[in-house]
C-alpha cells in the first residue's frame, strides 16, 4: 500500500474510531434505562475480552504477565476500566449524553500536569491556559441564568472521578514493560476489570437481570459499548498512533462531544440549546489550545 492510501486508510480508521466513541455515551444512555451501571459495565467488559481471544491468537500477540509486573496491571486496571467507568457510566445516570462527553473531553487537559508530576514531562503556559478556558465552558454549560446549578453535583462528581482514573491510567501506561502488545494490555485490563466488578455485581446488581429480565435494547447497546467502543475503536485509534503523531490523533479525538450530541438529539431527543452549544464550543476550544506546543516549564530532572 502506497502512502497516500495508507494515509486515506489511517484518517478513514480515526474517523470511525470518534464515530464509535463519540455514540458509546448514547448507548450507556439507553442501556441505563433498563440495568445499573455495574452490570452494564460488567458484560461491557466481558464482550471486549471476549472479542479480544482469537484476535490474540491470530496475531500471536498473547502473552501471560510475569510475576514482577502483576502490581502495575493490576493497578492499571483498577484505574481503567474500574474507576474511570465507575465514574463515566455511572455518571451518566444523571447528566445528558452531550454533557458527559464534554467534560470526559477535557482529560488532556490534566494529563501534561499529572504527567509532569509523576513522570517529570513538560508542561506549557498554552496547557494552564487551555484548562483556564474549558472550566469557563463548562461553567457555563452547567450554571442557570440565576448562577444555580443546573446539573447533578453527584454525576459531575463522578464524571470527575473519570478524569482523574483516566489520568492514573496515563500514567499506569508508560510504566508497562514495552514486551507487552497494546493487544495483550486491551485483553488483561478487560480480564482483571472484570475480577474487580465480581463483588459490585454481587452486592449491587444480583437482582438486577432477575428483576429486569434479559432486554433486547439494552443488550444489544452493551454488546455495541463491548465490541465497538471497547475494542474496535480502540484498536483503529491505537493504529492511526502507528502513523500519526498524538497531536494530530487528538485532533480527530477533540471533536467526539460533536458525535455525542448530533446522536444524543437524533436518538433520544436530547435539548441541544444555544448556552450548550456555546458552553461546548468554549470548552473544545480550551482543549485544542492546551494541546499546542509552547514550553513554558522545562521537565524535573
Amino acid at each position: 500500500m502506497n502512502k497516500n492510501k495508507k494515509l486515506i486508510l489511517v484518517y478513514f480508521l480515526l474517523t470511525i474510531s470518534i464515530i464509535l466513541w463519540g455514540t458509546s455515551f448514547v448507548w450507556s444512555k439507553v442501556a441505563l434505562s433498563h440495568y445499573n451501571s455495574v452490570t452494564i459495565v460488567f458484560f461491557r467488559l466481558l464482550v471486549s475480552a471476549i472479542v479480544m481471544i482469537p484476535v490474540l491468537l491470530v496475531t500471536k500477540k498473547f502473552r501471560f504477565p510475569v510475576k514482577k509486573h502483576w502490581p502495575l496491571f493490576l493497578l492499571l486496571a483498577l484505574f481503567e476500566p474500574t474507576l474511570y467507568f465507575i465514574g463515566e457510566t455511572t455518571g451518566l445516570s444523571y447528566v445528558d449524553p452531550s454533557m458527559a462527553s464534554v467534560i470526559i473531553s477535557v482529560i488532556p487537559l490534566f494529563t501534561p500536569f499529572v504527567a509532569f508530576y509523576f513522570l517529570g514531562e513538560r508542561i506549557t503556559i498554552l496547557n494552564v491556559l487551555g484548562i483556564i478556558i474549558s472550566i469557563s465552558g463548562i461553567v457555563v454549560l452547567v450554571l442557570g441564568k440565576d448562577m444555580t446549578l443546573q446539573v447533578s453535583m453527584i454525576g459531575l462528581g463522578l464524571l470527575f472521578l473519570a478524569i482523574i482514573a483516566a489520568n492514573g491510567y496515563s500514567v499506569m501506561i508508560k510504566k508497562i514493560p514495552d514486551e507487552y502488545s497494546i493487544l495483550n494490555i486491551i485483553f488483561w485490563q478487560s480480564v482483571i476489570g472484570l475480577v474487580y466488578f465480581i463483588p459490585l455485581l454481587l452486592i449491587f446488581s444480583k437482582d438486577d437481570l432477575l428483576v429486569t429480565g434479559f432486554v433486547d435494547e439494552a443488550f444489544r447497546s452493551i454488546l455495541y459499548l463491548g465490541f465497538f467502543a471497547s475494542t474496535i475503536a480502540f484498536l483503529f485509534y491505537m493504529y492511526g498512533l502507528k502513523f500519526m503523531s498524538i497531536t494530530k490523533v487528538n485532533v480527530f479525538t477533540n471533536v467526539i462531544p460533536i458525535f455525542t450530541i448530533i446522536v444524543s438529539y437524533l436518538y433520544l431527543g436530547e435539548e441541544i440549546g444555544p448556552k450548550k452549544i456555546l458552553g461546548i464550543f468554549i470548552v473544545i476550544t480550551g482543549v485544542v489550545i492546551s494541546q499546542l506546543k509552547y514550553r513554558l516549564v522545562k521537565s524535573k530532572k
